[in-house]
């Protein structure tokens, strides 16, 4: 089984954005099905270490189709270096408690939902189960654009065909050169994939034919033709002169 955990959020919807991650177990993508559950809960663990048994209390909810909720704590240093985590703000209103910062995960829906400010920011990190066929195994690497444009979360742009390998991908991934300066917050993400519903996805169709494109008229990703959404970028590839024709 592989998992995927999605995270959106932000101040409001103008500057919300969408990272992806894929989550491993014993430095495995491949999950047994059995240890699902505590992939996702060692996954919420490492991030609020200081709620007492949270890892089985995610397990629990995940068994009972329930939810929780913990208050969300600020990290600090003190002068010998050593990690304190300090309570936020706390209020209470008719009887309901209200944190600065509080968290809650429903493990009916498997996500986690994460709100700052009394509520006025928030982030939800839904988690993704697919079983992938070995035959139909394959190894995306994207450049995530966070949040390009008012209301667009993430723009992904793909520069290589689908991996067969981890190590290829992985190795590509790390050298891959993102956009600065003048393009908006890039990183790069390694998801799992099935190759067979990703090839007829639109998505996968329209970065392969702009991939051709870049190929046929001798550009890379870095060159002026560039553009963050692909349909202008394969508009703007279509504008070039090709390559064997000047040759």
């Amino acid at each position: 089984m592989y998992i995927t955990a999605s995270t959106y959020g932000g101040i409001d919807w103008h500057d919300s954005r969408t990272i992806h991650e894929q989550l491993k177990s014993s430095g495995s993508y491949n999950i047994e099905k059995d240890k699902v559950p505590e992939a996702i809960a060692d996954d919420i663990a490492g991030d609020f270490p200081y709620v007492e048994d949270i890892r089985e209390k995610v397990l629990q909810a995940l068994s009972e189709n329930s939810c929780f909720h913990f208050m969300v704590k600020s990290e600090e240093k003190d002068s010998t270096g050593n990690v304190l985590y300090k309570d936020c703000a706390v209020y209470e209103d008719d009887g309901q408690i209200y944190y600065e910062a509080g968290a809650a995960f429903d493990g009916e829906k498997m996500t986690l939902t994460q709100e700052y400010a009394f509520g006025q920011i928030s982030y939800t990190t839904s988690y993704y189960v697919e079983d992938i066929p070995d035959d139909q195994l394959g190894y995306i690497v994207t450049e995530d654009f966070l949040a390009p444009y008012k209301g667009i979360p993430v723009v992904q742009r793909m520069y290589h065909d689908i991996f067969d390998g981890l190590d290829d991908a992985q190795s590509y991934a790390e050298s891959l050169r993102l956009h600065e300066f003048q393009y908006p917050t890039s990183i790069v993400t390694l998801l799992v994939c099935n190759r067979e519903k990703v090839s007829q996805d639109e998505w996968y169709l329209q970065q392969k034919k702009a991939m051709e494109l870049m190929e046929e008229k001798g550009q890379t990703h870095l060159d002026g033709s560039f553009h963050i959404f692909v349909k202008c970028h394969i508009e703007n590839l279509k504008k070039l002169e090709n390559r064997k024709e000047t040759a």
